[in-house]
């Protein structure tokens, strides 16, 4: 398993970062501007603990990977093993506890320092580290999520120069001085607090990823290291600062904006700035000339814009994706001075907040429309932020615009992604509701760390501010809603005297309502902000059924049934989840053949206390006993699909009162037992398959009701439809006991109820009903409706037949069962495949065909397909 561990890491390393070389000449890369190069310092890093008593291999140089983490630094150089096997991670938080060093040569040429200007960059730092250079301090950082630049046109020299980092450990830096403190602010419950041991709690204090302290779904790996790109930028002249679009009114006849160039100047006087403006069918507008004054030091220049009939940009559903690209060149007396561009879509967005029946209305408007919100919860794609590459995140997105979504919510106790990142979601449709990242622990009220949260928001929202795909900024996750209603924060409350707690109350409200909010508001370019997630803009208690967003946590949670979803009625859903075990191959990759649950390895990968207790309780309920430990994994990724289905087409139902609905989550760090519905090496569990339906643009939501069904048709499409609902109530040997038609009009943007249909009397155990939508021939929807639980099915054991032929990149795979078979899934025993659909219901008699993506032969895709249904998976 070591060496499987350090094959994966070489695999990632090698998307990431260059081959390492022990000291080289920086080769130029290519222009920010005409007066500006950068150079990447990628190369010839090494990397020691600082001192380390325990583990004296550490202080010898090893070599290092830029960018990178210690943790992945010190399993390539064969210090550490897999972090993700087993129980390792609890052998490795030594890590977090000891200081390390890096450093590298950077080699300068005498030409090179001629240039006006050398300015050393980091991307990003993580966290505490004291920058030198040839022994001159530089930089002393304290914030994961800023990027810094320094000037070091005096500090190099032509030849070897050294560079040394040295990171200290968060939690041996800051426990002395929390120890002190009058009052210890309430954490996000993940850390142990000992006073007695002198162990404190610590990530509330600093500006790091908070899940790096470990979650309920995460590891603890307090990770530390040059995190983002670092370069050499050398420029004279002028230097680019930012290129943005501020977007102030956009309708289908014209969308007015400004063109906003900031930059840093040593040039002074006259010049003309040339916008050069791209359609998104390639058309080249007009060039846009205006003249301008510069004046030494920072420049904003504005120049406004007016563009006709307009290709907007819309969400994932409603239209195209359109992006316009706009060039600024920087010119006097006819040389270039600077030169930029960005891509950016135009659309208009608003959080639509008015009274109503149901009391304040919580709405995406995107271009005029209110649009539901069908998503999930994004959490960090690694533990090891490094690690993940553009591929991936193509693969996890690609995921969620393939299953219907239309947002993603950025939980705030990760970091803020890439540029590609958002740039893929602007390309795939996928609205940003985006956290700042605070994540269940109050808040410093210190003006230090004001100040530092307040450079960090400045940075993100400006760097994402062009993004169309940016829907909503939302200050917190959790931490008001846990301040006023979670036990351990209440009785913190009591704990301390009232104008303590007033004072840790308006510090909460300072950060929240008056520092980001009013970033948001100068830098947001029109994004609305909201200040906590749940929350109701502090008008109401937060995770209300009236007003502002909701948590829904008493399914699972609290192990309360999945009808409990029916008595919620939220305004928006935007967190609600159900564990499931990951795919068997991802369990195997850390647990090896390992099947007993109360193992050290298969225990460490449920952070839920008691986890597979619960899935048991919700399978016991609902299953029969699983026939083994396959069948295990299959029942509880069955059971988390069932039960985010009835969510997800409850609140469908209930357009408009409810407007969205983001389950708990989509993807995970680590392979692990959790509530995503993509394991960490992006294999779909049924949940995600089932999203893909639950989320189509059109649904058919129906539930049993006396003798009859219930049913509701619910569209997201901008056009209003005359279809027909064709029922048949079906005995599991295929006899059709009852068949209706029934023409439906179907209503744009809207949920149209349905009868309730009544049914000819039927045996629940052996019967079930199929409706589908259908319109000149072609089923648009479908549905499945039972009516018991499946532990009362009298399903029959389907006797499946299976044919596999080439089709395009894969293969078509053919099933035909004569009975009806639930739940039907294929697998491939390990070897990389995907099919289109999974976890889907085979009517008798009836054909079904699967595509299904791999690289393998033919004869190994037959050799090794499994196919299972419900019935073959229970006792």
């Amino acid at each position: 398993m070591r060496d499987l561990a350090v094959r994966r890491y070489n695999d990632l390393r090698c998307a990431v970062s260059r081959a390492l070389l022990t000291a080289a000449v920086l080769a130029i890369a290519s222009p920010l501007s005409a007066q500006t190069q950068q150079m990447p310092l990628d190369r010839g890093w090494r990397f020691r603990a600082v001192a380390s008593t325990e583990h004296p291999e550490t202080t010898a140089w090893h070599e290092a990977t830029v960018p990178g983490v210690v943790q992945t630094d010190l399993l390539h150089a064969g210090i550490i093993p897999d972090p993700f096997y087993g129980d390792n991670e609890k052998r490795l938080q030594w890590i977090g506890l000891t200081d390390w060093e890096y450093t590298t040569d950077v080699i300068v040429t005498p030409k090179l320092l001629q240039h006006e200007h050398l300015d050393l960059v980091f991307d990003g730092l993580d966290t505490y580290a004291s920058v030198s250079l040839n022994g001159t301090p530089l930089l002393s950082a304290d914030n994961q999520f800023r990027s810094w630049r320094v000037d070091v046109k005096t500090t190099l020299h032509a030849g070897h120069n050294t560079l040394t980092i040295v990171f200290r450990s968060p939690t041996n830096l800051l426990t002395p001085i929390i120890a002190k403190l009058p009052v210890l602010i309430p954490g996000t419950g993940y850390e142990t607090l000992d006073r007695s041991k002198g162990i404190y709690p610590v990530s509330q204090y600093v500006r790091k990823a908070p899940y790096s302290y470990g979650w309920d779904w995460g590891p603890k790996f307090v990770t530390m290291g040059i995190w983002k790109p670092v370069r050499l930028e050398a420029w004279d002249g002028v230097r680019v600062i930012g290129l943005h679009l501020h977007q102030n009114s956009v309708t289908a006849e014209r969308a007015i904006s400004q063109a906003q160039f900031d930059l840093a100047s040593d040039v002074e006087g006259s010049a003309s700035l040339q916008l050069n403006i791209t359609a998104p069918n390639g058309t080249k507008l007009p060039a846009i000339v205006t003249p301008v004054v510069l004046d030494r030091g920072e420049n904003h220049l504005i120049v406004p814009l007016r563009i006709e009939h307009p290709d907007r940009w819309f969400p994932n559903g409603y239209g195209a994706q359109s992006r316009y690209t706009i060039s600024a060149v920087l010119l006097r007396s006819g040389k270039t001075l600077a030169q930029t561009q960005l891509k950016t879509g135009l659309r208009s967005v608003e959080l639509r907040r008015v009274p109503d029946q149901w009391g304040t209305s919580f709405t995406f408007v995107i271009n005029g429309i209110p649009v539901f919100a069908k998503g999930a919860n994004f959490v960090p794609l690694d533990s090891f932020a490094p690690n993940i590459t553009d591929e991936r995140r193509r693969q996890i997105l690609t995921s969620a615009h393939d299953a219907h979504m239309n947002m993603l919510r950025i939980w705030g106790g990760g970091f803020y992604e890439s540029d590609s990142f958002y740039d893929l979601c602007d390309e795939l449709g996928l609205m940003v509701w985006h956290d700042f990242m605070f994540g269940g622990a109050m808040v410093p009220g210190d003006k230090a760390f004001q100040d530092n949260v307040h450079a960090e928001a400045v940075e993100q929202v400006q760097r994402l501010s062009d993004h169309p795909s940016l829907t909503l900024w939302c200050g917190n996750n959790e931490v008001e809603t846990a301040w006023k209603s979670w036990d351990d924060q209440l009785a913190f409350e009591k704990s301390i005297l009232p104008e303590q707690r007033e004072r840790v109350w308006q510090d909460y409200v300072v950060m929240f309502r008056d520092i980001l909010k009013s970033t948001v508001a100068e830098y947001g370019n029109g994004v609305p902000y909201w200040p906590s997630s749940p929350g109701s803009n502090f008008d109401d208690v937060p995770s209300g059924k009236q007003n502002g967003d909701m948590h829904s946590w008493k399914v699972w949670s609290a192990g309360a049934p999945i009808t409990e979803y029916a008595k919620d009625r939220p305004r928006f859903l935007s967190e609600f989840g159900f564990q499931a075990l990951p795919d068997l191959q991802t369990i195997r990759s850390y647990a090896g053949t390992d099947e007993d649950l109360n193992s050290p390895a298969l225990q460490n990968h449920e952070r839920f206390i008691h986890g597979y207790n619960r899935v048991h309780q919700y399978l016991d309920a609902e299953f029969r006993p699983a026939r083994d430990f396959a069948s295990f994994v299959y029942l509880s990724q069955l059971m988390q699909a069932e039960a985010i289905k009835f969510g997800v087409e409850t609140m469908r139902a209930r357009r408009p009162e409810t407007m969205g609905t983001l389950y708990w989550q989509l993807d995970d760090c680590w392979p692990v037992a959790s509530w995503s519905s993509i394991d960490y090496f992006g294999r779909w569990k049924a949940l995600q398959y089932f999203a893909a339906r639950f989320y189509a643009p059109l649904l058919i939501a129906a539930e049993p009701q006396g003798n009859g069904i219930a049913v509701h048709i619910v569209s997201d499409e901008l056009q209003p439809r005359q279809a027909s609902l064709h029922l048949r109530l079906m005995h599991f040997d295929g006899t059709v006991l009852d068949e209706q038609r029934l023409p439906v009009e179907v209503a744009a943007l809207a949920s149209t109820p349905i009868g309730p249909l009544t049914l000819k009397s039927f045996e629940a155990k052996t019967s079930f009903a199929v409706l589908t939508l259908e319109q000149n021939g072609r089923v648009i929807a479908s549905n499945t409706v039972y009516f018991t639980e499946p532990k009362d099915l009298a399903l029959p054991h389907a006797q499946i037949t299976q044919s596999i032929h080439p089709d395009g990149n894969g293969f078509l795979v053919e099933l035909r069962s004569p009975v009806f078979a639930r739940a039907v899934v294929l697998s491939f025993n390990g070897l990389e495949a995907k099919p289109e659909d999974n976890f889907f219901d085979l009517l008798p008699n009836e054909s079904r065909r699967i595509h299904v993506s791999s690289k393998s032969s033919l004869a190994q895709v037959q050799s090794s397909l499994q196919v299972r249904s419900l019935a073959d998976s229970t006792q």
